[in-house]
């Protein structure tokens, strides 16, 4: 039997890999997963892939910054000791490396091997691949975060020295399926926020209702429906606003559409969320300020918007799709086949007709949410998987 060891914090020297798009992905929950860390780990960097405005959220210090970049840099190798910068300079076209791929993960290694980490922690699948390249030139294990809600788009590299750490059960439950060998390095891990103990849904009776849609403005994506059913709702004397965040080619299609129907008092096209913002509780901020969010189509991979407005108390109505652990129908939740633009009106029909069951509803929510998605819980199942990783390698 493997005798097991405790791990100091001291020798937890984490970095944290993450391409700008991953980054985004996380949101608010970035900050929260650093600070919370700083108080489980004995050093924690964070790796971008790329530049980010995102990690101006970031504490550094203490949280030391390292930055990939095609941009030049002065003095790219030598720290800024005030606020623990570092850049790691990436020739555009470098023919060296493409042909021979491993000399940018041996200049990425040479860099941070002198912080002396312990722990290589890739935030999504994205990452991977050079997360465990960097585990073999520094010797190190490392754990992946899942962002997928519904596929398995990864394979174990070193079976001694990795640990998945899928956000959803459904991407568990086919990572164990794939690897039962290795289930007891499955960790399910979902992530985490902070819940508000007042419910925004319709927390104003003498306003009109806002509804919020986040989603890209392009074909497939269930905004023909929703738009559509806003009509039928209007036909039937419902007063709101409807506000959809996004972007993309699609978008003066839907304007034109709007514009036909003649909806343009009822919605609202506004740009993306930035999911920062201007703080990292700043998008909570925002989402008390609507009653119902609209889900209306399902991405297959994790979005922090879903979990911010659930947290504040919105009441959400979202599109069936692949199994996403915080929409559970009648519960969380009311779902909705996602090309059935009559099944949407029905559901925001009842929403609107009957404002004290929506807020039961959501702080059903919320109260799922208390159980199940604390950022406190998050970190303390990863502060805990850090160490079963270091003693699965070291033991």
């Amino acid at each position: 039997m493997r005798e097991i060891i405790s791990t100091p914090q001291s020798e937890l020297r984490v970095v944290l890999l993450a391409h700008p798009t991953t980054l985004h992905s996380y949101g608010p929950a970035l900050r929260r997963l650093t600070v919370g860390l700083l108080d489980e780990v004995g050093d924690l960097s964070i790796l971008s892939l790329g530049p980010s405005e995102l990690l101006k959220h970031v504490p550094s210090p203490p949280v030391r910054l390292i930055t990939e970049t095609q941009r030049y840099q002065e003095n790219p190798y030598s720290p800024d000791h005030i606020s623990r910068k570092i850049f790691i300079n990436t020739f555009r076209y470098s023919l060296k490396e493409r042909i021979w791929p491993q000399y940018r993960v041996i200049r990425i290694a040479d860099v941070i091997r002198k912080y002396k980490p312990t722990v290589l922690h890739a935030l999504s699948e994205k990452e991977a691949p050079l997360a465990g390249a960097l585990s073999k030139q520094l010797d190190i294990p490392y754990l992946v975060s899942l962002l997928s809600l519904d596929k398995l788009d990864i394979r174990f590299q070193d079976k001694e020295g990795e640990m998945l750490l899928p956000c959803n059960s459904l991407t568990a439950k086919l990572a164990r399926g794939k690897y039962p060998a290795w289930s007891s390095r499955i960790v399910l891990l979902p992530i985490g926020t902070h819940i508000s103990d007042k419910t925004s849904c319709f927390s104003n009776e003498e306003q009109q209702a806002h509804l919020f849609c986040r989603s890209p403005l392009e074909y497939n994506h269930g905004l023909t429906e929703l738009i559509n059913a806003v009509k039928q709702l209007d036909q039937q004397g419902h007063k709101f606003h409807l506000s959809i965040s996004g972007d993309g080619p699609a978008e003066h299609i839907f304007r034109q559409l709007v514009d036909k129907l003649s909806l343009t008092g009822q919605i609202h096209f506004v740009p993306p969320i930035d999911t920062m913002l201007s703080s990292s509780e700043a998008l909570k901020v925002i989402f008390e300020g609507f009653d119902i969010f609209i889900q209306p189509y399902s991405t297959g991979r994790w979005q922090p918007e879903l979990l911010e407005a659930m947290s504040v108390g919105n009441v959400v109505v979202a599109s069936e799709g692949p199994k996403n652990d915080l929409l559970i129908e009648g519960k969380t939740a009311l779902l909705y086949p996602g090309q059935s633009e009559k099944q949407l009106a029905s559901k925001l029909d009842f929403l609107l007709k009957n404002h004290d069951q929506a807020r039961q509803l959501a702080q059903q929510g919320q109260s799922y949410l208390r159980k199940h998605y604390l950022a406190s819980r998050m970190i303390a199942r990863l502060a805990k998987a850090y160490r079963s990783i270091l003693e699965y390698k070291y033991a």
